[in-house]
């Protein structure tokens, strides 16, 4: 017998596989297995059924939201009335949005104000034009004041009229020239001109009068989206003269990821092992220097005591021999720590990198796959612009609220407006009725959740298609005893064919779990933002709560996408339906955690570093080539395109990578449970593989 009760000849990396009741049996040979099998049916088809008819479902609500909404309400501007100018009924020649005082801008009201709705709490009205003069209310002509709609201007009206008006916030207390900024007016403010405007006698505004300070403070708010709009000019015109360099940045990105792939085979062991003798090194030197700074101050009188620390500061500890002795002490346990699961693990982590090398050997023998995300792309760029879409026209198919608002920008109850006449006209002159918002009915609601679902499920879709297509191709890889002559032609096609005619169902249940667990992330993201101004204990419990279940939902996210990832591959292989897959690869996988465990860190590591080596290279060196370019406003606005581009292709690029290393890990899992190596039933694994473990088939070598 052996050590722990094994039979003499026992492997430790067998043992791992045994059967255990609470993990199921292990895989039994099968003489007519040789790979994805051929002889399939529809699975899942209710849930088939279910998804087709919920994307029926999707079509309508977005004929709907055309027919109700209108995008105009996002795209041009809004008055405080409610009316889009440039597009209502009677605004058509008037798409110009003009403030009455931006002095608002920057009151309490303005600050917290619906930014959605409109930039700041000033009345604001729909124009021809901007203002192209300066002028105080009071003393402006008639046909160039600046009123509300329902303010009836006569030719001759006296100053004390019109400045009744402008108390009663009826007219705009001043009119400054003016840039048109996205159909909004933006007053082009100088300082000197406000000096002339405003009379310096009123610059602590004891009167009551507006100054030209404030005006110019809060013109600040409203002038950034002049500056903003400036600023995405020139880095529009820098993309325009830069941007066949970027496109040659991305192809050399596409290059090194394809390149780093293909020597994974080569140097995935010598980058894995270096990198963990390089930190047990540096672990061990921390100790050494620990220890030798304790010796060194536990000798010196003048060394500090652990009063001294209580009373110190962050000096103190660091002349402490304690500290350094405590130090010592926990750099030790973890040295201990790493090089006890060095010794314990090696073995697996050799097999991990065997793994990665197998299926870099994969990729490079079926090259399309690595292009093959280009289809899962589209779709999913496709199914955001119906998702914009439509949600433009379902946010704006509300109807608009008003409220009164008095002259400290505060809310005090609800009006409405009959035409251009509010419901208060007349009554209080302190009060103005504004437009708030366009608010939601509760069947608008629900379309937007049945909208946001939507995105979620089909998203979310479109990943399993990708991943059960690309676990089908590699798998015929594996499952092929010849790699060489017995790889059928176009497995990613034959996959994809597969995929779609018998396994829609099952991918729309995998998807159809990950988009509810969103759905419910959405819904408490939304109560949190909610609860945020919550005052009391009570609201503190209550965000308490939220983040611990927001936390718990994060993780179930996490561990079911992890967990349907391997059920796809399960049903790529053996076409059985989501939950017997899913339950599949869940006990295969706990029959072999600690080779999980390793093999998932081994392959972040790796996948880490070539994203951190390509994405990092390429921004390096994009940054000292467009440095040199003078005709760039900014040069640093192509670069920074480079690098988030360079990130998204090698993502791409390892996406494909890590479905391959899953998929081989596997079938290679399966491989040790289904076969012995004898001839009935030997391993479909390589040569280093069964090296590693100390396997042998006994039928005649292959070139593997």
């Amino acid at each position: 017998m052996g050590c722990c009760g094994n039979r003499t000849g026992d492997r430790d990396e067998d043992v791992e596989m045994k059967d255990t009741k609470e993990w199921g049996k292990a895989k039994s040979f099968d003489p007519s297995f040789n790979g994805p099998i051929k002889n399939r049916s529809c699975t899942d088809i209710p849930c088939c059924i279910l998804f087709v008819l919920y994307i029926v479902g999707m079509l309508a609500l977005g004929g709907a939201a055309f027919y109700m909404g209108n995008p105009y309400k996002l795209l041009n501007s809004v008055d405080s009335f409610g009316n889009i100018c440039g597009y209502s009924e009677g605004y058509v020649d008037k798409p110009k949005l003009v403030f009455f005082d931006l002095t608002e801008c920057i009151s309490p009201a303005g600050i917290s104000a619906n930014l959605f709705a409109y930039s700041c709490p000033t009345t604001q009205v729909c124009r021809e034009k901007c203002p192209d003069y300066n002028g105080l209310g009071a003393t402006l002509p008639v046909d160039e004041m600046i009123c509300r709609y329902d303010v009836k201007l006569t030719a001759g009206m006296p100053t004390a009229e019109k400045l009744t008006l402008i108390r009663e916030r009826k007219c705009a207390p001043y009119v400054l020239k003016s840039t048109d900024v996205l159909n909004r007016c933006i007053p082009t403010i100088v300082s000197n001109q406000l000096g002339n405007l405003f009379p310096t006698a009123n610059a602590n505004n004891s009167n009551g009068n507006v100054t030209g300070s404030e005006v110019q403070e809060g013109s600040v708010y409203v002038q950034a989206l002049l500056n903003l709009q400036n600023l995405g000019l020139k880095v529009i015109a820098d993309v325009q003269e830069s941007w066949y360099w970027i496109l040659a940045a991305l192809g050399i990105a596409m290059a090194a990821s394809f390149i780093y792939i293909l020597i994974m085979r080569w140097v995935a062991g010598l980058l894995v092992w270096l990198t963990t003798y390089a930190v047990l090194t540096l672990v061990g030197f921390s100790v050494y220097y620990s220890w030798t700074q304790y010796k060194l101050l536990s000798t010196n009188s003048n060394a500090t005591s652990s009063v001294d620390i209580v009373i110190g500061g962050l000096d103190q500890y660091t002349n402490s021999a304690d500290t350094w002795y405590y130090l010592t002490i926990i750099l030790g346990i973890i040295l201990a720590i790493l090089v006890l699961l060095l010794l314990a693990l090696r073995k697996r982590i050799q097999i991990a990198i065997a793994l990665i090398k197998e299926s870099s050997r994969a990729i490079t023998n079926m090259v399309f796959s690595l292009f093959f995300p280009i289809i899962p792309w589209l779709l999913q760029i496709i199914l955001f612009g119906w998702f914009v879409s439509v949600l433009a026209f379902l946010v704006t198919a509300g109807t608009p609220t008003y409220s009164n608002v008095d002259s400290n920008g505060t809310v005090v109850s609800a009006c409405e407006y009959v035409g251009n006449m509010a419901d208060n006209f007349g009554v209080n002159g302190n009060l103005s009725c504004k437009f708030m918002n366009f608010s939601d009915s509760n069947v608008l609601l629900g379309m937007q959740v049945y909208h946001l679902f939507g995105w979620f499920w089909l998203m979310n879709f479109i990943i399993a298609l990708g991943q059960c297509v690309l676990a089908g191709a590699f798998a015929s890889y594996y499952w092929a005893y010849d790699k060489k002559n017995d790889i059928p032609a176009f497995p990613v096609a034959a996959s994809f064919y597969r995929t779609l005619r018998y396994h829609t169902g099952s991918l729309a249940f995998g998807s159809l779990i990950i988009a509810l667990v969103q759905l419910i992330r959405a819904g408490l993201e939304y109560l949190d933002h909610k609860l945020r101004g919550a005052p009391g204990q009570q609201g503190e419990i209550a965000k308490y709560i939220l983040k611990c279940m927001k936390c718990c939902f994060w993780c179930l996210e996490k561990f079911l996408k992890f967990l349907n990832k391997n059920a796809y591959i399960e049903i790529a292989v053996y076409g059985k339906n989501f939950c017997v897959s899913a339950k599949n690869a869940f006990f295969l996988l706990m029959r072999n955690i600690l080779r999980v465990v390793v093999l998932d860190k081994v392959t972040d590591f790796i996948l880490f570093i070539g994203q951190l080596s390509i994405t990092f290279g390429i921004g390096v060196g994009s940054f000292y080539w467009f440095e040199r370019q003078k005709n760039l406003n900014y040069y640093l606005a192509p670069v920074f395109i480079i690098v988030i581009g360079s990130y998204v292709v090698s993502a791409a690029f390892f996406s494909v990578y890590s479905m391959a290393i899953d998929t081989v890990f596997l079938c290679f899992l399966e491989d040790l449970e289904r076969n012995d190596g004898s001839d009935e039933k030997p391993y479909y694994m390589s040569k280093p593989l069964r090296k590693i473990l100390g396997k042998k088939n006994k039928k005649p070598e292959d070139s593997d």
